[in-house]
């Protein structure tokens, strides 16, 4: 057996087995840690950011009312099922004349490295833009929650919304979403 098969076994046996936790970081109406991340040389990626000539950027520099924060992992069997729900959820906010332009969607790779981010969105066909966190810098910040998380933000960073786990529920979700986006 390979090595890589290993990872991928001791991953599976770890989401799985290991008791499903909360951050107790990531509560409503607290605000989300400064962080930052880095850009790579996709123009559409900077384009749907409202990103211009950065190399980095942290949350409050996307020009969007929300923004909606997947965390995941590559190695997550559980992301695996998150993953066509964040795609969809994505998909009703970008057909959505008012959510499209106020709200922008973006994902973290908890502990993945940008070939292991681009292994996940090619699988899953992300088509939204996603973000490495190699050494867990970022998810260290945000008080190491269980992937997936979901977490919608305002741009200065005050947290709507935290889901952890599979979104069951997408049309509710949407709602939320939809309903949070009214009150701004």
């Amino acid at each position: 057996m390979t090595c890589a098969r290993y990872v991928i076994i001791f991953s599976f046996v770890l989401f799985t087995f290991y008791p499903f936790c909360e951050s107790k970081a990531l509560t409503i109406d607290k605000s989300l840690p400064q962080f930052t991340l880095n850009l790579d040389d996709d123009s559409s990626t900077q384009k749907y950011l409202g990103l211009k000539n950065k190399k980095s950027f942290s949350i409050s520099h996307i020009q969007a009312k929300l923004i909606l924060v997947e965390v995941f992992s590559l190695y997550c069997p559980i992301c695996h099922k998150q993953a066509p729900i964040a795609n969809k959820i994505y998909k009703y906010i970008q057909q959505n004349p008012e959510l499209s332009k106020d709200i922008k969607v973006i994902g973290i790779g908890a502990g993945n490295n940008q070939r292991e981010v681009g292994v996940f969105r090619e699988t899953f066909r992300i088509p939204f833009p996603l973000f490495p966190d190699p050494d867990f810098v970022v998810h260290k910040k945000l008080g190491e929650p269980r992937t997936p998380t979901t977490i919608l933000t305002t741009k200065n960073g005050k947290i709507l919304s935290v889901h952890h786990g599979v979104i069951e529920d997408m049309e509710g979700f949407v709602l939320k979403i939809k309903n949070i986006h009214a009150q701004q």
